[in-house]
Formats: structure tokens, sequence, C-alpha cells
């Protein structure tokens, strides 16, 4: 007896069709794990179900070894609930990993330095794992490494896939190494401090972590131009190109103040908006233009002397761009990424799109029309000045946010319901146990777990159960 789970991958003389077979700690073969081996290539290599299993089969002998785990009849099918809290207790014990819960809901895993680098592994091939299992028929609840919320934020961003969102994150993905251009992760166990986490659009911290990643990089790249393009995105929830596109024109005609024209997505360059960032943004502004401006501007000149030169028309200030490259060329959505953004999220230790500046600023502006308006009245009329300010092609954009906060909202009154709830049960136990006689507290007894029925279309199924000795 090994005492632990183990696999084995299928001789190739073998009669049956399953790649792999994997076994318990009693070295009896445990069907739903073999089961997920075969599903699992459908979608995923040979390969990376080894590693799936390598990095999840030590959590199922966790969960028929451990002794609080064994004293709670914690099996692999509990209820969701019950999975969540084992996995939480695994990540802490075994994996040495910090979690500490999202007021959102889910669970944030921090790495520590006795974290194993199996940890976002173990996570997605767990949550693949329930997947196949629920979808199969052996696992009637729903994934419990899901965020139940997180089809609230997905629908927040299929809204914003026509005005330049995220692509389609893939649903068998679990917590892993993602590309910026992936959206928000839907698992309930998301990884903290890592460069490829992405951050939810609703951090209020999440200008300030771009901001200070822009200046741990090194001197020769820091530039008063990226600062001043950053806070205006945040400020404005305006598009890169739009912010790169800016010419001094634009901003003069507002009256160089809190104001700037801008074109729009499909305006074909016509200025139909207009851009709001702060004083404190104006003053940057006009700090960049006088002095690092000047230095790659071709004509060499200040603010002052471009107003000079336009109010005796020598110059047409359209023709001026607002900011500059090293290269004396206007400012590219391209190069603000390659040289700025990108570098300051792997600096702050982040994954964010430059896209996600503009859902921050709409997320925001909602959150706070929702906390400062007392009545529906004024409310539906902020919002709707919301959308003019934004120039949504289609206004049913905003439902998507509205949607967000009302989940929001409601995991608020739920925390705070649970919170009661809980202290009210732990009051009447201990009242209970005051009343009765000194003695040992029994827990109340697990529903009985109904045995497993054979699925038709698993053609090797009578093969597993003759083989694991479970035939009838």
């Amino acid at each position: 007896m090994t005492n632990t789970y183990w696999f084995a991958p299928r001789p190739a003389s073998a009669e049956h069709h399953h790649p792999f077979l994997v076994f318990d700690c009693q070295d009896q073969l445990h069907i739903p794990l073999t089961i997920f081996g075969k599903s699992a290539l459908a979608s995923i290599s040979a390969k990376a179900v080894q590693t799936y299993f390598y990095a999840i089969l030590p959590f199922f002998t966790y969960l028929d070894t451990e002794e609080w785990q064994v004293r709670a009849d914690r099996r692999w099918d509990a209820p969701p609930q019950q999975i969540r809290q084992t996995v939480e207790d695994y990540l802490v014990q075994s994996l040495r990993c910090k979690v500490r819960q999202h007021r959102l809901g889910f669970q944030l895993v921090s790495i520590t330095a006795g974290t194993r680098s199996t940890i976002r592994v173990f996570l997605s091939g767990l949550k693949l794992f329930y997947h196949v299992m629920h979808r199969r028929g052996y696992y009637p609840f729903v994934n419990p490494l899901v965020d139940s919320l997180a089809t609230t934020i997905a629908a927040v961003e299929n809204a914003l896939e026509d005005e330049g969102g995220f692509p389609r994150m893939p649903q068998l993905s679990g917590v892993e190494a993602a590309p910026s251009s992936q959206r928000l992760s839907d698992s309930y166990f998301k990884l903290q401090g890592e460069a490829w986490v992405p951050r939810i659009v609703d951090d209020p911290l999440l200008p300030h972590l771009i901001l200070e990643g822009g200046r741990r990089l090194p001197l020769v790249h820091r530039r008063l131009r990226d600062e001043c393009v950053t806070w205006i995105l945040f400020e404005s929830g305006a598009r890169i190109s739009e912010v790169t596109g800016l010419t001094l024109d634009d901003w003069v005609s507002r009256g160089m103040r809190r104001e700037a024209n801008a074109f729009s997505k499909g305006s074909n360059g016509r200025r139909v908006k207009f851009l709001l960032f702060s004083n404190e943004t104006t003053k940057l502004l006009r700090r960049y233009f006088d002095e690092e401006r000047r230095r790659f501007d071709p004509n060499g000149y200040t603010l002052d002397e471009y107003l000079h030169q336009a109010k005796h028309k020598q110059i047409d200030l359209q023709m001026v761009p607002l900011f500059l490259s090293a290269q004396r060329t206007p400012l590219t959505p391209k190069t603000y990424r390659e040289r700025y953004w990108n570098p300051a999220c792997r600096a702050a230790e982040i994954d964010a799109d430059v896209h996600q500046a503009r859902h921050w600023h709409v997320t925001r502006s909602v959150r706070a029309i929702y906390e400062t308006t007392k009545t529906q009245a004024e409310i539906d009329r902020r919002l709707q000045m919301l959308v003019a300010y934004m120039k949504w092609r289609n206004p049913e954009t905003l439902d998507a946010y509205e949607h967000y906060f009302d989940a929001a909202r409601h995991a608020d009154l739920l925390e705070e319901l649970h919170l009661r709830m809980h202290t009210k049960v732990e009051e009447q136990l201990k009242e209970a146990c005051r009343e009765r006689a000194p003695g040992h507290l029994e827990p109340p007894a697990e529903p009985a777990h109904d045995g497993m029925v054979p699925m038709p279309d698993e053609p090797d199924f009578a093969f597993l159960y003759q083989l694991g000795g479970n035939v009838s």
C-alpha cells in the first residue's frame, strides 16, 4: 500500500482506451480521476494531463489522510462550500500560501517564500477536474473552483468588446499565466502578486500601481510625457489612441484648462467629444510641454511661443501633436504600451491591458454615482450624462456596469447576512452546550453519498468497474 494517490500511463497492449489509470491510497482504482484523465484529453495534451495529475493528486491524498479532513468526512464530491474550505486549508497548510477573502466573495491567494511552484497548476487542474466531473454527471453541484460573481464581470466585458475590450478567455482555463489581452479570471481562488494576474477594474489603487511601477523603471525610460498620458487615461476614460492623437489645438480650443477636444472611435478624426482631466494633470501637462517636450520639438518652441505663432497665423496648431516620441514624431499607442505601460505593469507585478484604464474610469464613475446620489431619478440622469460623455454608440453598454454593481451590492449584503447568521448560530450552539451535561458535542451527521451511476456514453465503464472491483 502506497498511502498516496498515484497514476500509471496505459500500456500499449492494454485493451481499454483510458490513457491513465489512477489509484488511491489503498491502491484501489479511482474511477472519477481515471475518467478525468481521458476526458481532459479533449481540451489539453497528454503531457498537460500528467502535469495536472502531479499537481492535484497530492490534494486527494490530503483529503484521505489529513486528520481533520478525515474527521470531517470531507470527500471530493462534497458540496462546493466544503470543497472550497478544504482547498483553502490545503493551500495554507500544504502549499504554504496566504489566503484572504476579497469583498466580492472570491479568495486572493498570495505567494510566500515557501510556496511551491505548482500552485497555479494545482488550481487550474482542480478547476478542470470539477468542470469535467460536473459535465459528466459525477459532481451534482456547481464547480467549486469557479467564482459565482465572475459571470457578472464577464457580462461587463462582453458588453465592452465592441468598445475595444478583451477577447474571450477559455472557459476551461484556471489560474494560469495569461497575456494582458485576456479577460479577468473567473476562478474562485485568484493568485495575487505575480505579473500575469490582472487586477479587478474596480480597484481604486490601479492608477497608483501603474504610476508607481513607472517610477521604478530605469531613469532612461522615465518620461513626464508618460505620466501625463497615464493620468489622462484614468481621469478621462479615453482610449489610448484618443489620448496620443491629441493636438495642441485640441487643448487650446478648450481654454488650456481641464479639457481637450478629441476624436472618437469611428469618427474618422473628427472631434466629436471632449476629455476631462484634473487641475493637477493640467499643471503637469504645461510643465511637460515647456520642459521635456521642448527638447524633442522640431521647432524647440515653448507653449507660449506656439500660442504667439498661432496668434499671428504663422502655424496651424492642429498640426502640432501634444505628445512627442524621442524620435520627434507623434507618440503612438504602440510606443506608449511598449515603452511605458507594459514595463510599468511588470515593475508593479500586475497584468493589465491599457484599455482597462477606460473600464476603471467607468466603473469608478458608476460607483460614485450610486454612492453619492439619493434618488433613482437623479441616478438615471447622471448615468445618461455618463453615456453622453463616453460617446457610446450602444447606450446599453451601461447596463452591464449597472448589473455589476447590483451584484456587488448583493455580495456585500450577503456578507453581512452570513456574518449575522453565523454569529446567531454560534450563540445558539454555545447556549445548547451550557444546557447539556458535560460531554462531547457530536457534529451533525453528513448525509449519505449516493453511489455513482454509470454514464451511458462511457464505453470503458464496465472495464473500470471490473478493474476496481465494483461490479454488482
